[in-house]
């Protein structure tokens, strides 16, 4: 469904979302916890995708839905690794966001704030 140019981008993004999980779980290891595993395929809800742009909303809001999700959480991490971890991913999923908005036509960067 993907064009070379756009795949090619898709699977630097799938390579960044495993550095996430990655640097997150040792982090979590690293202050005594035990990082959850991931969900079973079954588990997963997964809409209809029969273009490009069908995929690229798909992604967007998967990137929109993670910026947002830790931007909530940082104000109640309270171990210093663990709010630098997230911060600096945040930052990536707001990158993601702005390159995918950007293919899509819309406004890379439409507010001075994320949310």
């Amino acid at each position: 469904l993907l064009a070379k140019p756009v795949l090619d981008v898709a699977v630097l993004f799938q390579s960044q979302h495993k550095q996430h999980r990655d640097v997150l779980a040792t982090t979590i290891r690293k202050a005594g916890g035990v990082p959850v595993g991931p969900m079973m395929m079954k588990e997963y809800s997964w809409p209809k995708l029969a273009s490009q742009s069908d995929v690229l909303m798909f992604a967007a809001k998967l990137e929109a839905g993670a910026a947002s999700a830790y931007l909530g959480a940082l104000k109640a991490i309270q171990n210093k690794d663990y709010l630098t971890a997230a911060a600096a991913i945040m930052g990536n999923e707001a990158q993601h966001l702005s390159i995918l908005r950007h293919a899509l036509g819309e406004s890379p960067v439409p507010s001075a704030f994320i949310g």
